[in-house]
């Protein structure tokens, strides 16, 4: 049993008490979507820093062309 199980439990039976979800399943999906958003954000913010850094690469043709190269050759290796 993970140290978030408890927690987690509490949590999930608050927000089915209070009325802010209707079961456990609809609670849990408000859990997966706050995280999977948290985890976008952070994304994010990781991006916007590395173009800010300068760490970034213009998506023109050329790096398009060269990127779909790439990934044909790993392919063909690979079979």
């Amino acid at each position: 049993m993970s140290a978030l199980t408890q927690p987690l439990n509490t949590f999930i039976d608050e927000q089915i008490k209070n009325g802010s979800v209707s079961s456990s399943a609809e609670a849990e999906q408000m859990i997966l979507s706050e995280v999977a958003e948290r985890s976008l954000e952070r994304k994010i913010a990781r991006a916007q820093e590395q173009v800010k850094n300068g760490q970034c690469y213009e998506a023109n043709d050329d790096f398009i062309n060269d990127l779909l190269f790439d990934a044909r050759s790993r392919v063909s290796s690979v079979n």
